[in-house]
């Protein structure tokens, strides 16, 4: 029978690493411990909490495979002169937000597209320098990235497109405006319609 694959993301703090983290509660599952890490699907589809403890049980099992990875500051702005994305920053921004930034749209990051929140601009046509960055990019599933980037045209006289427009607030938060002007809250709890 083959091994079950679980990927496993570790941000750690300071305070997780030198063990003078606090112990608390984890809401979900009333689990007492120092919270690490998360825990998805290949789809993303899933999250939960994972404890210290829990990653030293995991370790201890002789069929895990363990890998480790580089850290990635999350926090740290990477930009390229390119409308290409480097692995490194498609990396950092579906870690920032692991789903969709569309409204109510739960389809996971890691099989997005990433979308250029403001239009690119190529350097030869003007275009500032840098607008490929983690500040500067979403995921967005296919179906989303396609109503954004192509909008329905008006047919009305002397109006111009409508389009769902949207901008980041920090990391993994955004405020989106529909073609007809409601404004939603998308953040890593999910969706608000603010208007």
């Amino acid at each position: 029978m083959p091994a079950r694959q679980l990927v496993l993301h570790v941000h750690l703090s300071s305070e997780a690493i030198t063990g003078t983290g606090t112990p608390s509660i984890d809401p979900a599952t009333g689990a007492l411990g120092i919270h690490l890490a998360r825990v998805s699907t290949a789809t993303g589809a899933h999250r939960a909490t994972v404890t210290a403890a829990q990653v030293a049980t995991w370790a201890g099992n002789p069929d895990t495979q363990v890998i480790v990875k580089p850290v990635v500051d999350l926090t740290e702005t990477v930009s390229v002169d390119a409308y290409e994305i480097p692995d490194r920053i498609a990396y950092r921004v579906t870690e920032q937000r692991q789903t969709c930034t569309f409204p109510f749209c739960t389809r996971s990051a890691m099989r997005a597209d990433l979308d250029h929140i403001d239009e690119y601009v190529p350097r030869s046509q003007g275009g500032p320098p840098r607008q490929t960055s983690t500040e500067t990019l979403a995921p967005l599933c296919r179906t989303h990235h396609r109503a954004k980037t192509h909008p329905s045209p008006s047919h009305q006289p002397g109006r111009s497109e409508k389009r769902w427009r949207y901008r980041r607030i920090r990391p993994g938060t955004y405020v989106w405006t529909s073609p007809h002007g409601r404004h939603f809250l998308v953040d890593p709890d999910g969706t608000e319609h603010l208007t």
